[in-house]
């Protein structure tokens, strides 16, 4: 059972941990206790990783060291590196009511687990010859984990009124340098499809684009929604900072949007 363990609601400032690299030693014990299950196992998969989180039984407490709800507002969700090996790397995410992540792959990471502690939405994508579709839109409720295998193209948020984090484990059979490196950002408001080896926010910053293929399309209703999330990130961004490239995003995105509807 998750515990409730209650998120402000008024954001303070995040406690950020030391940017070295934590000894398993100074970790809490229950995800101490997910690493030496992942040590462990030589032949990962999908539903292993995800029945190892299952039988962690970690708490909101353990990830709270690692929540960053005052992440910057040109980000699409806080994120914070827990813990590493060089087959695995286990993340916290945190997520303001109202944030959602671009949709996207995870690159090079071959198994993987993902937890909610919080009243999430999860979708999941199909591409099929440069077409973008939407497979299924469904709540991702607290204390559910999902399996994320190789190739996975999903979408989280937080939809809810509450501030949310999530745990996330990815891993690669194999030492492969980043294990989500070479992530892909499906952009269907460039129509690009946007490599990267950090965050999958909106709208990513060029120096944080490693290379771009062109064609991307979409259906109408996933175009729609990607759309109306995109323009709600701008304006989440252009009321804090009147930046001149989110205010013509912002522009085209309503424009777009009349055309679809």
């Amino acid at each position: 059972m998750v515990n409730s363990v209650a998120l402000p609601r008024t954001i303070l400032p995040a406690t950020i941990p030391s940017n070295s690299t934590p000894t398993i030693a100074s970790l809490p014990t229950r995800l101490q206790q997910l690493i030496i299950n992942l040590r462990a196992t030589s032949q990962m998969t999908p539903e292993l990783a995800q029945a190892y989180v299952k039988s962690a039984h970690i708490q909101v407490a353990d990830l709270l060291p690692w929540a960053e709800f005052n992440h910057p507002v040109s980000h699409s969700y806080g994120r914070q590196l827990v813990y590493a090996e060089p087959n695995f790397e286990i993340m916290v995410m945190s997520w303001l009511p109202g944030d959602f992540s671009a949709i996207h792959d995870h690159g090079s990471a071959q198994w993987g687990a993902v937890q909610s502690f919080g009243a999430a939405e999860h979708g999941v994508y199909r591409f099929t010859q440069g077409q973008l579709q939407t497979s299924a839109i469904h709540p991702f409720k607290a204390g559910t984990v999902l399996a994320v295998n190789h190739d996975l193209i999903h979408q989280m948020g937080n939809p809810s009124d509450t501030p949310m984090l999530s745990l996330h484990i990815y891993g690669a059979y194999e030492y492969q340098g980043e294990i989500t490196g070479d992530a892909r950002i499906f952009d269907l408001f460039e129509q690009t499809i946007q490599y990267t080896d950090g965050g999958v926010f909106f709208g990513l910053p060029e120096e944080d684009i490693m290379r771009r293929t062109t064609g991307l399309t979409g259906d109408r209703p996933t175009t729609l929604r990607h759309h109306q999330q995109m323009l709600d990130r701008a304006d989440k961004i252009l009321s804090q900072t009147p930046t001149p490239i989110w205010a013509a995003r912002a522009d085209a995105l309503k424009q777009t949007i009349a055309t679809i509807h």
